[in-house]
């Protein structure tokens, strides 16, 4: 499990820098923390670009879902088809792409995941902050302020926003111990977590069955 002792220190100096000296207004994959990258449409379908970062798996949260390379086979490939509105109801898919993400980078330190919608912007940055919710100290409001700073042009829309607080409230009891005395900063993932996994994977369109569906579909 991923720990970020000093994410605060990493904020602050993120948001130091300016904007006309900052490149993640353009069009590039943006490590967000080690092995987890948020990006755009176009980055997460060059092959070039995959390559060179390594990246094993894909979370694609836009409507249809992306064609990529056959160069590429052995790229899993999650696909969560919601429009970026308001009104898309993005919570009920929060805990899979977490687990997703969780279960490619504690397989192996070679995994790396690339997040992306259209343009970075939403849709991928709501469930990249979920899983820091998920898996850090940090509250809803941190990991996107946390997140822009890494990508400036982030910003989930005002519905996210709020799913994303509902969904803090599940972990708001672990966040509460883990400033007790004697007690590691680092933030792990709960029994209850563990548990929503384990029914997530089991019957109902779960995390396994979503993920192999579209790796075998190529999609």
């Amino acid at each position: 499990m991923i720990s970020f002792p000093s994410w605060q220190q990493t904020f602050l100096v993120q948001t130091r820098r300016p904007r006309n000296a900052d490149p993640t207004y353009g069009r590039t994959a943006t490590l967000i923390v080690p092995g987890l990258y948020l990006a755009d449409l176009f980055t997460a379908k060059d092959e070039e670009q995959l390559t060179k970062l390594g990246i094993t798996h894909v979370i694609s949260v836009l409507e249809h879902a992306p064609t990529f390379s056959s160069s590429l086979p052995n790229l899993r490939k999650l696909h969560i088809p919601i429009a970026d509105t308001s009104e898309t109801d993005i919570l009920k898919h929060l805990e899979i792409t977490t687990a997703f993400i969780n279960n490619a980078l504690a397989n192996s330190k070679d995994n790396k995941v690339l997040v992306h919608c259209f343009q970075g912007i939403s849709r991928s940055a709501t469930v990249v902050c979920a899983y820091l919710v998920a898996t850090t100290s940090m509250h809803p409001t941190e990991a996107v302020a946390f997140v822009k700073a890494k990508r400036g042009i982030v910003c989930p829309n005002i519905g996210f926003r709020r799913q994303l607080e509902v969904f803090g409230k599940r972990y708001a009891s672990e966040k509460v111990q883990i400033k007790a005395p004697r007690r590691s900063r680092s933030f792990v993932f709960s029994r209850n977590f563990s548990l929503r996994t384990r029914r997530s994977k089991s019957g109902d369109g779960g995390l396994t069955a979503m993920a192999e569906s579209s790796t075998d579909k190529g999609t």
